[in-house]
């Protein structure tokens, strides 16, 4: 049975792995035939992450629209964009002019405390889901704390994955596990290009705490690597100035810069590369990486810092341990010749690694969870 479902999370042209999730999880929905309504900022909002170019995909789906709030708020004392009051106000108009069943948002600051407002106002059965950085920033810190816990505890679910009921088990009702993110291994899949050189990347936010992803050290790993391969930097944000000021000399070598892409150009990224940089050992939380796991999928060879990489990812993914290569960032010389071995013993992009839940079978899922919310 098709249902009417409004999803209120980050969305294109915003980056991140919320934002791409989203768009992923809308387009499987619309193509069982659900009506999905996304409802998403205004494209003034967050403008250091907003991909140019992707305010909205090269294809359309007649079940699936996007709705946007305006992005002009009339001058007012004290000043304020008031994001989070028109994302409300939008809401509200998308659930009473389209009969909406569900309300299924991303992430829990602004877009389930902005869910929950709405279904006490409309009655709207409200699905909650959150990320890594809003239980840590938000939840574990206990900002915004009182709001976060009427959202969570008046929802009528909340998606979680493994080790979550850690933080909400004291103060969800109705817990459901379901894994973060399940790549579409119809579009995520390994494709040999033929490269005039091997080509590796970094991808994701540059933000203010960019040490945190051992940028430097990967950038004097690539340094090393330059003249053999193509090294790509792909991304932006708050950060981005401060970082490639504190390169200073290395910005000279033949490393390539690009801006973010968006979700539908992912694929064909990925297909272009060998390998990318995963370093997250100095991260202040553990994340399931959704690029990662795009990147599994695409064949994609994984180099990181982490050596309990492939036991992070255990429960969502069976990794091919040949797809990934431990290096020291400390030692970029002894990195730089690990890896031209590793990828030249690479055979192909093809990948034996195996996602424990495919794509259909994660779409099926949440439709379950639909049901079981619309029958409570």
């Amino acid at each position: 049975m098709p249902y009417k479902i409004a999803l209120l999370s980050k969305y294109p042209p915003l980056e991140g792995g919320i934002a791409a999730k989203t768009y992923w999880l809308a387009r499987g929905l619309a193509k069982r035939g659900h009506s999905i309504h996304v409802v998403t900022h205004g494209v003034l909002a967050g403008q250091e992450y907003q991909i140019q170019g992707a305010e909205s995909p090269p294809d359309t789906m007649p079940n699936l629209s996007v709705h946007r709030p305006l992005d002009e708020i009339p001058w007012h004392i004290p000043e304020d964009k008031e994001y989070a009051l028109a994302l409300l106000d939008t809401t509200l108009n998308v659930i009473r002019e389209h009969n909406i069943q569900i309300l299924d948002t991303g992430y829990l600051v602004p877009y389930g405390i902005v869910g929950h407002l709405a279904k006490l106002i409309t009655g709207v059965r409200h699905i909650v889901r959150h990320g890594g950085s809003d239980l840590e920033k938000f939840l574990k810190k206990r900002v915004l704390g009182a709001l976060i816990d009427e959202a969570i505890a008046s929802a009528d679910v909340v998606i979680t994955e493994k080790g979550g009921e850690k933080l909400l088990g004291a103060i969800a009702t109705n817990l459901v596990y379901q894994p973060a993110y399940v790549p579409d291994e119809s579009v995520f899949r390994p494709h040999v290009t033929q490269q005039p050189r091997w080509r590796l990347a970094t991808i994701g936010k540059i933000n203010y705490h960019w040490e945190h992803k051992a940028l430097n050290s990967i950038i004097d790993v690539m340094v090393q690597l330059a003249p053999q391969f193509e090294c790509l930097i792909v991304g932006q944000g708050k950060g981005l100035a401060d970082f490639q000021q504190s390169l200073s000399s290395k910005l000279s070598t033949t490393l390539k810069w690009s801006p973010f892409v968006p979700p539908w150009e992912m694929p064909h990224l990925l297909n272009q590369l060998n390998a990318i940089f995963v370093f997250e050992s100095n991260l202040p939380h553990p994340v399931v990486s959704n690029l990662v796991l795009e990147a599994v999928c695409s064949g994609v060879g994984i180099i990181t810092d982490q050596p309990d990489f492939v036991e992070t990812y255990q429960d969502v993914i069976t990794l091919n341990k040949n797809q990934v290569l431990v290096v020291s960032p400390t030692d970029s010389f002894s990195s730089a010749k690990m890896i031209k071995r590793w990828v030249q013993e690479r055979a192909s992009t093809e990948s034996s690694s195996r996602q424990l839940l495919s794509f259909q079978e994660y779409l099926a899922s949440n439709e379950k969870i639909y049901a079981a919310v619309l029958n409570q």
